[in-house]
């Protein structure tokens, strides 16, 4: 079965996931928006979406979505920012301060769904019957923050 997705053609997605001291997540986002999310936009990189999250008591990470219209634009966003000094800086001043930093590059895998409604809290499982049950608590194990051991530090040079 074909996936009907070109990865030559597709979209590329860059997730970046960099977890800070809560003490820190509100000066590193000003340094991000302030020093590197112009570069990057420079660049060809699309911010699409910025989160956070737990991660930890004393610690939260910041998810940064990013969109770039190809492959290409993907390959020549990475030699534009190796050839950008201010790149390195702003990621080697990151690792100062972070515990933990990841990226991931990303191309779907199959076609975008067609617009479809939200689903129905209230709707039933599949073939008609009633969903799962998740415990007495009510609360659903599969959204659980994960534990350290779920965790991988990764401190890599290699952000662009």
């Amino acid at each position: 079965m074909s996936s009907g997705v070109d990865p030559a053609t597709g979209v590329v997605n860059i997730l970046d996931h960099v977890t800070l001291t809560n003490d820190q997540v509100a000066p590193w986002l000003g340094r991000f928006h302030d020093h590197y999310l112009p570069g990057a936009q420079r660049r060809g990189m699309r911010l699409e979406r910025v989160w956070r999250s737990p991660a930890g008591r004393d610690a939260t990470t910041v998810h940064i979505l990013w969109v770039l219209p190809g492959i290409r634009a993907f390959y020549a966003m990475r030699g534009a920012a190796a050839a950008d000094p201010e790149v390195a800086a702003f990621w080697a001043a990151t690792d100062s301060h972070a515990l933990e930093r990841q990226r991931r590059a990303l191309q779907p895998a199959m076609p975008e769904p067609a617009d479809t409604p939200a689903p129905d809290p209230a709707a039933t499982g599949a073939a008609g019957t009633a969903p799962a049950e998740t415990g007495t608590t009510g609360t659903n194990p599969t959204v659980a923050a994960p534990s350290g051991a779920d965790r991988t530090a990764h401190r890599s040079g290699a952000h662009t």
